[in-house]
């Protein structure tokens, strides 16, 4: 019956439901029992005729159904006339039960069993953590929506599985990194402790050589502190929510304007390349904690001036902050991002980069670190308008 579902499928291309298709299946079956019914009364009557020797012509196909056994026969035909009527009679009833049971049957296997076995495929791949494995089921009915919705599904929480796999591997390396930045006050602490305990059992202890190592223990202690401080605002960052809401640019650029004055013995241009009265989707807050940690990057760095372009860019927001000092080494363009990494880790712990790109990876977006070709160095920091 592969033919009449294939009919069935040229009929209805598109636009299709249960309830049509369902009509349409007990439709054909209906065709097909009148034709059945038709060719079975036009055997019977034929033989009916044979039987009785009816040599007279009929005129016309549908006179069979209007053809009527006469009243008086011989005995000894009387039986298989009898078959034969009885034949005509049923043979609507028996064909339509036959039609009705087929026509179920198909419906049943090719549009409620099949797209039921893949959906539970689906339900099953999904299950098993398999989200790379597309589902389709082309059929425009109920079933159709309901495969795809799980194809959505399954793309999303595959998406979901990537972030939550960045997310991880962002947190082992901001672990690793204070980890390791962690030893040194430690280690501070640990070989003054030593040493005074020595002394003073020894009777060397002198005023000066202790004022010095609680100096040194204190500004360790003070380290560690930090260090508890600005994890504990990683974490805050993280848990920090995603609003966005259609405005201008131009509070950005305000934001950005402002901040220039801050700025001591440094200059601050802004430059944009969009249409003033734009309007996209943007967290103003968190792109404006993202601006205020690189400016306050780029403002350590530069000599005399700081540029700052912003542009559109299709569904991406991109703004350039470029500073006129020596820029990046090769080493630093791979690894500036790192939690703590900075040039002097006594006077800064090298977050703000860390922070700026974490919250642009939460706009959407991402950080990319260059060189100018002129001199100095380039954050380019992208969020996503969508």
């Amino acid at each position: 019956m592969d033919w009449l579902d294939e009919i069935i499928t040229r009929l209805f291309s598109k636009n299709r439901n249960l309830n049509r298709t369902l009509f349409l299946y007990l439709f054909i079956g209906i065709i097909i029992t009148v034709i059945a019914t038709s060719l079975t009364y036009s055997i019977c009557v034929g033989w009916e005729r044979l039987i009785l020797d009816d040599t007279q012509p009929l005129e016309g196909y549908f006179n069979i159904f209007s053809w009527q056994v006469p009243s008086v026969i011989p005995e000894n035909i009387e039986f298989h006339i009898m078959i034969l009527e009885i034949i005509k009679g049923f043979s609507p009833i028996i064909y339509g039960v036959l039609a009705v049971f087929l026509i179920t049957k198909l419906f049943y296997k090719q549009r409620i069993l099949q797209p039921l076995k893949i959906v539970e495929h689906s339900i099953q791949q999904i299950k098993k953590g398999n989200y790379n494995q597309p589902f389709f089921f082309n059929t425009y009915d109920e079933f159709e929506g309901t495969v795809r919705g799980l194809d959505s599904l399954s793309q999303t929480l595959r998406s979901k599985e990537v972030d939550l796999s960045e997310l991880h591997q962002e947190q082992k390396k901001i672990n690793a990194a204070f980890s390791h930045d962690l030893r040194t006050p430690l280690a501070i602490i640990q070989n003054n402790i030593e040493l005074m305990e020595e002394l003073y059992h020894q009777g060397r202890m002198t005023e000066a050589f202790f004022n010095k190592s609680v100096t040194k223990i204190q500004s360790s202690v003070n380290r560690l502190v930090d260090f508890s401080q600005t994890m504990q605002e990683i974490q805050k960052i993280d848990e920090m929510p995603l609003k966005k809401t259609q405005q201008s640019l131009t509070h950005i650029e305000a934001h950005l304007r402002e901040l220039g004055k801050t700025l001591s013995e440094k200059k601050l241009f802004v430059q944009t390349d969009y249409h003033p009265e734009l309007k996209v989707n943007y967290d103003i807050h968190l792109i404006d904690e993202v601006m205020e940690n690189l400016l306050s990057n780029a403002s350590r760095f530069a000599v005399k001036e700081i540029e700052i372009t912003m542009q559109v860019d299709e569904k991406f927001l991109c703004i350039f902050v470029k500073d006129d000092g020596k820029g990046f080494s090769k080493k630093e363009l791979e690894i500036a991002t790192d939690p703590y990494y900075s040039h002097n880790k006594e006077s800064h712990f090298g977050l703000g980069l860390t922070i700026s790109e974490i919250l642009a990876k939460k706009h959407g977006g991402a950080l990319k670190l260059s060189n100018s070709v002129d001199g100095g160095a380039i954050v380019t920091s992208i969020f996503s308008l969508e």
